[in-house]
């Protein structure tokens, strides 16, 4: 795509390279929420007004500002860049389906939109303040991921007094030692979906009773312990108990110790519950579609991971002989391995049954442990055995590693009842439940499709439903080379995104000799300013639907061909011809040149341009 290209059509281009991902990142989430925010009902509508007037009377961050919806709608249909692509896509589809809609409820729905499309790189309460109006109605991904503490929390917060959180909005000082850890715990945490819930459940809550100045001190006491709450197990007990102090008088951190098991329905709705019922609704209001109150189950890459799940469903018996087929190909050239053993695939989805009764929270940490376990157990013999005993501890009395391989384990777990596993959640080890959660979800979906299958088909059916759903934590070759076997079964790669020159070149991936193979697993190497010309090319991500498409291909195409060693060598580099030709409008003639020479014997640059059309 030429960087010189604007107006309509180059909008209309830049929408097709990146069709998969149209409204940034957090896509699947954008799009839920602009359905549901469609479906409102007056009352609904009554119900955003009055909580964002309650943020409003608290934030220094007014939410209404100075943009009148037309102005939005201006500034989407300019080509000045004040608006980033992604958001004026967005735009565009919010405004029209809110079109019947009056200027205040547009400006507070684009508002919100706008926070969903930044979320990972706004600090939770900013995230809040935009997104509160709507939590109650369209709670956000990940408001049900609450580890018991955090729950505990929240409920407390709602009951407190007028007093109580007068005590929250005191001035307060953090030794800078105390505060570095913090900082470094929170660091290591990609993203923090907790943090933001108790920004928005402080934001419903507190200024029922405080405003001004001191309402906002106190939201920011509350947001505080939510973030102190998050990083709890990485800090010391004399760091937490500093770090907590502020919010010790009102909420002492012993109580949150206390935790009763909630109904896993009552989870979802966490921050629901937290924002206050102002106006009771009709009683002849038919309730609001469920559908609306679950956005993204899936994670970022939810209507992919959606779209898979339900074609599993309609393979036919040849269809998944292709796939056992590419699956054999793929692991011929890849060099990990088994990643998942089938003992500890099954062992997985064991636990996922065993756990559905529970609250994600406790899932996700049962879930961590299984997976720890299962490979430890697998791996016993090229495994220092005290770490196979580490992993094994949360499982114990129940089940002893002693004399189990992955296949023993499985049927191991699956004697464990809801009090083992409840026990087992307990004593796993700190996992990032946020990212974890997901998988758990979708792997719970696919539990009655797994029974019928064979370990094979089960082991990648799972390989490719976790690349699906952590595919931006992946590679392109690594997603690649799980995704592989259902690529043509169950495409997850859009052509027209990809443009007709990329397009010519996966095909000719696809259609490599021998000869041709052998020469691209040939070694090579760029020189560092050819190497920073091509990072730079690639930062904002442009380049991974080509490079993945390509390695799709190749991870197919080059075991066929080259059955002696050096497959994987060969892979890579057609993924990184893949790579190169999606950038190359933004590299100079030369630079193209000097970056395609491994590719240039295999695949001649010339070859991908448009064919001359005929004379008549």
């Amino acid at each position: 795509m030429a960087p010189a290209s604007h107006g309509l059509l180059g909008r209309i281009q830049r929408a097709n390279d990146v069709a998969s991902h149209r409204f940034g990142p957090h896509t699947a989430e954008v799009e839920a929420f602009i359905a549901a925010v469609g479906q409102l009902t007056p009352w609904q509508w009554r119900q955003v007004q009055t909580t964002r007037r309650l943020v409003g009377s608290v934030s220094k961050d007014p939410t209404g500002g100075s943009d009148s919806a037309r102005s939005i709608q201006a500034a989407i249909r300019s080509s000045d860049g004040r608006i980033s692509e992604p958001m004026a896509r967005a735009g565009e589809v919010l405004f029209d389906t809110l079109v019947k809609k009056g200027d205040e409820k547009q400006v507070t729905a684009w508002q919100a939109m706008t926070a969903l499309i930044m979320r990972s790189h706004l600090p939770a309460l900013k995230f809040a303040v935009h997104y509160a109006p709507f939590a109650a109605m369209i709670p956000p991904s990940g408001a049900d991921v609450l580890d018991p503490k955090t729950r505990r929390f929240l409920a407390l917060l709602e009951d407190l007094s007028r007093e109580q959180l007068a005590d929250l909005a005191r001035r307060w000082r953090i030794e800078p030692a105390a505060s570095r850890a913090l900082l470094q715990a929170v660091a290591k945490r990609r993203h923090g979906t907790s943090e933001e819930t108790v920004a928005v459940a402080a934001l419903s809550v507190i200024p029922h009773h405080l405003v001004g100045d001191e309402g906002w001190a106190a939201v920011r006491t509350a947001v505080h312990g939510g973030r102190v709450l998050a990083a709890l197990g990485e800090l010391t007990p004399d760091e937490a108990a500093q770090l907590w102090a502020p919010l010790e008088p009102a909420i002492p951190l012993a109580s949150l110790s206390q935790v009763e098991p909630a109904p896993r329905t009552a989870v979802v709705h966490t921050v629901a519950n937290a924002i206050k019922t102002i106006t009771r609704p009709p009683r002849s209001r038919a309730p609001a579609p469920s559908g609306m109150k679950v956005a993204a189950l899936y994670g970022p890459n939810h209507a992919e991971v959606a779209a898979f799940i339900k074609g599993l469903a309609e393979l036919s018996p040849i269809q998944w002989l292709r796939v056992l087929d590419r699956r054999k190909l793929v692991a011929s050239v890849t060099r990990e391995g088994t990643v998942e053993p089938a003992g500890v695939v099954r062992s997985i989805l064991i636990a996922l049954q065993a756990t559905r009764d529970l609250d994600t929270y406790t899932r996700c940490r049962a879930f961590a442990a299984v997976e720890r376990a299962g490979f430890a157990v697998e791996a016993q013999g090229g495994v220092n055995p005290d770490q196979v005993r580490l992993a094994m501890t949360p499982f114990e009395p129940s089940i002893a590693f002693e004399a189990l391989n992955g296949g023993g384990f499985a049927h191991k777990v699956a004697t464990l009842d809801r009090s083992d596993w409840e026990r087992v959640a307990a004593a796993a080890p700190e996992a990032n439940v946020e990212a974890v959660a997901p998988l758990v979800v979708a792997g719970t979906a696919l539990i009655d499709f797994f029974g019928g299958r064979s370990d094979d088909e089960a082991v990648a059916t799972w390989h490719a439903v976790s690349a699906l759903v952590h595919r931006q934590q992946l590679t392109p070759i690594k997603f690649a080379a799980s995704y592989a076997p259902f690529a043509s079964a169950i495409p997850v790669t859009n052509p027209r995104s990809l443009g007709a020159m990329v397009s010519r070149y996966v095909t000719a991936v696809g259609r490599l000799g021998a000869s041709q193979c052998a020469t691209l697993a040939r070694a090579w190497q760029l020189d560092d300013e050819l190497s920073s010309v091509l990072s730079r090319a690639v930062a904002d991500g442009g380049a991974r639907p080509g490079e993945e498409a390509a390695a799709l291909a190749a991870v197919v195409t080059v075991p066929m061909r080259l059955a002696a060693g050096g497959g994987w060598a060969a892979v890579k580099t057609a993924a990184f011809g893949g790579r190169v030709i999606a950038v190359r409008t933004r590299l100079t003639a030369q630079q193209l040149e000097a970056l395609w020479e491994p590719i240039q014997p295999a695949i001649p640059l010339s070859s991908l341009s448009a064919p001359a059309r005929a004379r008549r």
